[in-house]
This record gives structure tokens, sequence and C-alpha cells, in this order.
């Protein structure tokens, strides 16, 4: 039985959680488009792959998910992250990302965050 879009999307979340990045990165279109509101659009794996490093932070944030809602080809996640900048502050982000999957890959996502709190973090990088 084929999943639906959002128990693949649970499953490419363990995994990625697990850091299997081989499975999480197989289920992402080359040309996926990562929407990001407040500061523009990047286009591509390896611009995606790039940017999720999140650079300013000393590890990547430590994601709750409080939300998951799938219908159709979109998956919509509600989730809060938690890191510390590599100045020492805490990065408490909340986040709402909505995924578009094609093909069972992950084609296109709008991440909707508290930009103040990314533009505090990157001014102290």
């Amino acid at each position: 039985m084929k999943k639906n879009n959002k128990e693949l999307f649970q499953e490419i979340n363990t995994a990625f959680e697990k850091g299997d990045m081989q499975f999480y990165e197989a289920h992402l279109a080359n040309d996926i488009r990562w929407n990001i509101p407040g500061y523009g659009t990047l286009t591509g794996k390896e611009a995606y792959l790039e940017t999720m490093q999140m650079a300013e932070l000393e590890s990547f944030p430590e994601i709750t998910i409080t939300n998951i809602i799938g219908e159709g080809d979109f998956v919509v996640v509600e989730s809060m992250g938690k890191a510390t900048t590599k100045t020492g502050k805490p990065y408490n982000q909340t986040y709402c990302d909505v995924y578009r999957f094609q093909d069972a890959k992950i084609h296109e996502q709008t991440t909707y965050l508290d930009t103040a709190v990314s533009n505090e973090a990157m001014k102290e990088a």
C-alpha cells in the first residue's frame, strides 16, 4: 500500500532525526525550491542542504514537532527549535513549514519563522 505524504514525511523526519542524511537527501527533488518569506527563495538541492547547516549556530536546532497536517500533495508541520548561537546566546525559534510533495520527493518547502530571532542570530555570527 502506497504511503500518503504525511506518512512519508514522518518517515523522512525520523531518518533525519537519526542522522540518516542519505535517506533524507534521496527524498529531496534536485530542483527543490525553499521559500523563506523575508529572506527569499533558494533553488536546488545543493543550496538547500548548505542553508540547512545553519552556520551561525553551534549545532542544528533540536526540533520538536507540535503538529502535522497532511492533505494531498501538501504536508504542514508546526515545530519549535532550540539551539545556541556561536556567541553562546539561546536561539529559540518557532517554525511552520509547508511541504509540497511530488513522486515521493519534496519539491517545495515554504518556511515561516520569526525573522527577528533569525536576524539576531545572523547579526552575532
